[in-house]
């Protein structure tokens, strides 16, 4: 049986939410094999109870598999598609962090939760006047920077930092807590179009039909930090959903980024909290720029459709092939090769190269610290242009 269909078998058994869900994926190594579990093993996982096991060994019932068939055909007609863990379209960050989603239900340009450049920017509901001006800003001029723009389609802080990234000419994912059929929230439903409309991508973990429980949002939040590489918050209390993103986002090792404001205002008590944990400190774009080491000056990621900005011209002058440096280790030849022909992405350098994604990251640290190649916007890489360069 196709394994999202198991998935999905999983995800409509009653009590069987996305935490507990992740508990069996990560003991069982797939959807089919917790299917065919007995009720010891997988009463052996914590939350499982006998009642739940039981309710598991009866998800493949023929009535329940018609009923499961047929909400995949109702959202393939919405347009959306199943995303699963291991998939190549799958958010590599956020596959990495303790509780991962097993799939993911995606509307819109799902390639871009592979992006290399994503970053959060999350904040009050009920945001001033001066916060979401803050927040469309620093959303525009990243989305002209190369950055894809990740956030709740909350209104507030979320729905500025969507309409800044759009009118930035940029791209943007927003992450929702309910069924990817539900208008919510509804002040934000032209919002919505406009971000399909645009290419963008709306990314959920819950069922169609599932309406924005209260408890659904907390794990929203830790799909919205971990699938990015930092967070930006503009405005928070000291109790917000904005905070428990933040606070996900340092556990999950992301670079928090915080907006102060007003020392009477209860909107930055959160954020002034996030300062005094170690956040860093932001007035404008260039401090998230350069504390993630990213050049300035406006550029557009292939494949983004932005015509707001000029591309960012990479030009370099390659070497022969044949002129290495002369100490340069085995492993690192192949890479220097590759980038002799010229500015190469991260995943070209993967794809031809052949190496394991592992191995190329710790490759390209060390020829970086050994200044041999560059890290130029949008995850691509060429030789240093003056410094240890064969003659």
């Amino acid at each position: 049986m196709e394994e999202s269909i198991d998935w999905l078998l999983l995800a409509r058994t009653p009590g069987l939410g996305p935490t507990l869900l992740n508990r069996l994926g990560q003991h069982f190594a797939t959807p089919e094999a917790i299917l065919q579990a007995d009720v010891k093993q997988l009463t052996a996982i914590a939350g499982i109870t006998p009642a739940l096991a039981a309710a598991i060994k009866r998800a493949r019932h023929p009535e329940a598999v018609a009923r499961v068939e047929q909400e995949r055909q109702r959202l393939l007609a919405l347009g959306g598609e199943v995303v699963l863990r291991g998939q190549s379209n799958y958010p590599s960050l956020l596959g990495q962090i303790t509780n991962p989603a097993p799939f993911l239900f995606t509307l819109g340009s799902a390639e871009l939760l592979q992006r290399p450049a994503l970053i959060a920017i999350v904040g009050s509901r009920a945001a001033s006047v001066d916060g979401w001006k803050m927040a469309y800003r620093l959303a525009f001029d990243l989305a002209r920077q190369g950055w894809v723009i990740v956030s709740g389609l909350a209104v507030g802080i979320d729905g500025a930092a969507h309409q800044g990234a759009l009118d930035g000419g940029g791209s943007t994912i927003a992450v929702i807590s309910c069924g990817l059929n539900i208008d919510y929230p509804k002040p934000n439903r032209e919002l919505r179009k406009r971000l399909l409309q645009q290419g963008g991508c709306i990314v959920t973990e819950a069922c169609l039909d599932t309406p924005p429980l209260a408890p659904l949002f907390p794990l929203r939040n830790r799909l919205i930090s971990g699938m990015s590489l930092a967070v930006v918050v503009v405005e928070a209390a000291l109790r917000s959903g904005a905070l428990i993103t933040a606070r996900l986002a340092l556990e999950q090792g992301r670079t928090v980024f915080a907006v102060p404001g007003p020392v009477t205002d209860l909107r930055s008590r959160g954020v002034h909290q996030l300062l005094r944990d170690g956040a860093r400190l932001v007035e404008g774009v260039d401090d998230i720029l350069t504390e993630l080491c990213w050049p300035s000056g406006p550029m557009v990621l292939p494949g983004s459709g932005s015509t707001a900005a000029p591309k960012l011209a990479i030009t370099v002058a390659a070497p022969a092939a044949s002129n290495l440096p002369d100490d340069l280790p085995p492993e690192m030849v192949v890479v220097y090769k590759l980038l002799q022909q010229g500015p190469h992405h991260q995943d070209q350098l993967l794809r031809h190269g052949q190496l394991t994604e592992a191995t190329l990251s710790r490759i390209l640290l060390q020829m970086e610290l050994s200044e041999l190649v560059e890290r130029r916007p949008g995850n691509y890489f060429s030789l240093t242009t003056s410094k240890n360069k064969p003659a």
